[in-house]
């Protein structure tokens, strides 16, 4: 670089004041290249391609290549990738020194000159205008490159045309593959930020870049031999997304240091809007201060503290107080206050606590008595201590200052690892004893990963936040995913009232809603029809949704309910169905009701015996494994039980489910739901499901359990809230002998006197069903009547 002159190369200020283009010699001299460029370009356009791809990964994205000596120097192969679309596929290309023939599906395909690229690299496209038949073309023309010895990638994504046909990728993979067995190389392509480019409302979209340039990574597996089935192949695809996911951890920002750098890129977006206080909007600037300003009052307060305790709903004081709580170095505690006054002490005491965040007004409606030597702290009373020279000295600071000066220089952030623990969420405890989840700033960050990736994420989403921040999709979703791209979160203190929910959705225009069936239920019956109108995302999860209530859902708002899955233990997110993506004539299927969706990037799926331990077959039923970087750091104070479900960096859920060939995940109950029965499992959600859909609703009317039985081990009971089955116009005897007509088996039959009529089911503060104290109404219905 010291030998290149830039004189030498670009002329300077007084030759463009020159009358060049008059002299005869001047014009041909400044022609000539670009001449010479045009015309390699046109003799060698592979060549000119992968020039700009070399322009494009030292500019636009920076690109990291793994595993590259996996892929085979000479003869066919097929790649197998995740979606691969707008620019991503190009990131393949430039990873890799092989011509690669991606099938690829789309109107977008045509758009912006991207056609003389695919042109150039050999891409083999299907129109959307062309219907099945263009996708069965494109696919037959994919074999037969294989057959000539070429690389053709592949995603695994299925797609749907206008008129309903659907190729799933199973089907897909088997037609390319059809003519010869070739070697198989699954192949990872992860934007944590990410694509830059997306679809709305039918039509491609550009988004601003949360970073230039935007880091980008391509993962190469080893390859599988020829012959491995389609769902073999998804399958190693999911475990090389989380391993690669894995090992970007010591890249990765904890999540309150990208907050300041997003604070500081763009100051004067809306941050949080707070319904519990009318008029109450912060932009980030002023978000920042308050953060900045309330940890600097607390550092004294807390001293040498690891961890403190909040107890506040979502809204913008318990955001502040977490966002501080992280600025310090300290690891939040949120306390769930719809539980008992022994499980608030519980937590205080595993944690260690001795000082619990909290407000008068948040006390006055829900008291704490937190038990001797630990101290409440009111945020009320901290408001006054802060000055108008702090609050400008940090609002100067954060308007005039790069983010990664006030990250490192001004808080002192550096030191702050994606190693240390982020926070500590007890369980909801609906089987069991609540137990303190260990998260790490890793877990946190790689899970926000994960769904802004899947859901596209930007600066102008809005997010509804009901969820409480005790719940796990409360603390990573809605509160810190948003602030990582500068989007805004709108909070709600009680996901139960669904009215003012419905209203403040429709009134802030939020597009991205986080809930629960339970919830969902509360809005059926309470919100107008046109207040969920923006949404683009509504995520469910923390129970299954029935498919007739998303539907029902879907036929009064006009929005499709999405099921998702995760637990406290993957901070939470796992897997997650996304809205069906439809660009001219032709849909990438991303949705299928009944399953809670394939694994979101970053995360891998398996199934196995249960017993055993060995994986099940694609499309058998078997334990459910998950596998990332969002996998836990343990059980606070309990090894012995962390290592019983994190084995070998999996951990064990505890729900029976199964994979299909397209990667999609079906729930068929869990462990722990099932009755075991003369020998047999019988599993309780299905029976709650059947006695469901004899009343026709969506309503949640019926809860099955078991308790012990002498003769046969397990028998079941049924509880039933008497007024919901009165209004379906419907009696105990019709309703449960109906159910033997249904095609069941004996054994999943309950006996009509084992129908318990209850005032109403118990839930927990995440609206799930408590089985806790089902199982002990339960114990306490039946067990007296048996034994007399």
């Amino acid at each position: 670089m010291a030998d290149c002159q830039p004189a030498s190369v670009f002329p300077g200020p007084g030759f463009w004041a020159e009358p060049f283009f008059l002299d005869g010699l001047a014009l041909p001299w400044v022609l000539a290249p670009f001449a010479v460029l045009l015309l390699a370009a046109w003799l060698w356009p592979y060549g000119a391609l992968r020039l700009g791809l070399w322009a494009l990964t030292h500019s636009l994205f920076w690109v990291r290549v793994r595993g590259r000596q996996h892929v085979p120097r000479h003869g066919p192969v097929l790649f197998v990738s995740n979606p691969v679309n707008y620019l991503a596929w190009l990131l393949v290309l430039s990873a890799q020194p092989r011509r690669v023939r991606f099938v690829l599906v789309g109107g977008w395909t045509t758009r912006w000159g991207v056609h003389r690229l695919l042109r150039w690299a050999g891409a083999i496209r299907a129109d959307g205008a062309e219907g099945l038949a263009g996708l069965e073309r494109a696919l037959q023309q994919a074999g037969e490159a294989l057959a000539r010895g070429e690389v053709v990638c592949l995603a695994a994504e299925g797609w749907r045309t206008r008129d309903g046909h659907e190729v799933p990728f199973h089907r897909a993979f088997e037609q390319i593959v059809a003519r010869q067995p070739v070697p198989v190389v699954p192949v990872n392509v992860a934007q944590p930020w990410g694509a830059l480019f997306f679809l709305a409302e039918g039509h491609l979209r550009r988004k601003r870049p949360q970073e230039l340039p935007s880091p980008a990574e391509v993962s190469f597996g080893p390859a599988l031999v020829p012959g491995t089935s389609a769902g073999d192949s998804r399958q190693a695809l999911q475990e090389l997304s989380a391993e690669a996911a894995i090992a970007r951890a010591p890249r990765r920002r904890p999540v309150h240091r990208q907050f300041v750098r997003t604070a500081a890129r763009r100051p004067f977006r809306p941050c949080f809007i707070d319904s519990s206080a009318p008029g109450r909007e912060l932009d980030y600037a002023k978000a920042y201060v308050g953060a900045v300003c309330l940890a600097g009052h607390l550092r004294s307060m807390l001293g040498d503290s690891p961890m403190v305790a909040v107890w506040l709903p979502p809204g913008i004081g318990g955001a502040l107080a977490n966002i501080s709580l992280a600025l310090l170095g300290k690891t939040s505690v949120n306390l769930n206050y719809t539980a008992g006054p022994e499980a608030i002490r519980s937590a205080l005491q595993q944690c260690a606590c001795r000082h619990v965040i909290t407000a008068k007004r948040f006390t006055a409606r829900l008291a704490l008595d937190p038990g001797p030597g630990v101290e409440l702290i009111y945020l009320e009373d901290l408001l006054p201590r802060v000055t108008r020279g702090q609050k400008l000295r940090a609002l100067l600071s954060v308007v005039l200052l790069p983010g990664w000066f006030l990250e490192h220089v001004v808080l002192g952030l550096g030191r702050h690892k994606v190693t240390d623990l982020a926070t500590v969420i007890f369980s909801s405890g609906s089987t069991g004893d609540p137990k303190g989840v260990m998260l790490s700033h890793g877990n946190v960050a790689a899970n926000v990963e994960s769904m802004i990736q899947a859901t596209c994420l930007r600066a102008t989403d809005r997010a509804l936040g009901v969820l409480p921040f005790f719940h796990s999709f409360g603390y990573t979703v809605a509160l810190w995913a948003p602030l990582q791209v500068a989007a805004s979160a709108v909070y709600h203190p009680d996901p139960r009232q669904a009215k003012e929910i419905g209203e403040l959705c429709k009134t802030h225009r939020c597009t991205v809603y986080l809930s629960t069936a339970t919830f969902l239920r509360f809005c059926l019956r309470k919100c107008d029809a046109d207040d969920f109108r923006s949404l683009r995302i509504l995520m469910c999860g923390a129970e299954k949704l029935p498919p007739a209530l998303a539907l029902d859902f879907q036929t009064k708002f006009g929005v499709l309910p999405l099921e998702g899955y995760g637990c406290t233990e993957l901070a939470p997110a796992a897997a997650a169905n996304m809205p069906d993506q439809e660009l001219d004539g032709l849909a990438q299927v991303a949705n299928r009701i009944g399953t809670v969706g394939p694994p979101l990037p970053g995360c891998a799926a398996r199934v196995v015996d249960p017993e055993s331990g060995a994986p099940r077959p694609i499309g058998e039923d078997g334990l459910l494994l998950i596998h990332g970087a969002n996998v836990m750091v343990g059980y606070l104070g309990k090894p012995e039980l962390t290592s019983q479900v994190v084995r070998d960096g999996w951990y064990v859920t505890g729900d029976m489910a199964r994979l299909d060939a397209d990667g999609f995940v079906t729930l068929t109950g869990r462990l722990s739901r099932f009755a075991k029965i003369g020998g047999e499992m019988v599993p309780l959600e299905k029976i709650e499901e059947e006695l469901h859909e004899v009343l026709s609703t969506s309503e949640r009317v019926c809860v099955v359990t078991c308790v012990p039985d002498e003769a046969r081990g397990e028998r079941l009971i049924v509880l039933y809230v008497a007024i919901a089955l009165t209004q379906h116009g419907r009696e105990v005897r019709p309703w449960c002998k109906e159910l033997s007509g249904r095609g069941l088996p004996n054994l999943w039959v309950p006996s009509e006197r084992d129908f318990f009529a209850v005032p109403e089911l118990p839930l927990l503060g995440s609206g799930k069903v408590n089985l806790k104290g089902i199982k002990e109404i339960a114990l306490t219905l039946a067990l007296p009547r048996r034994s007399s």
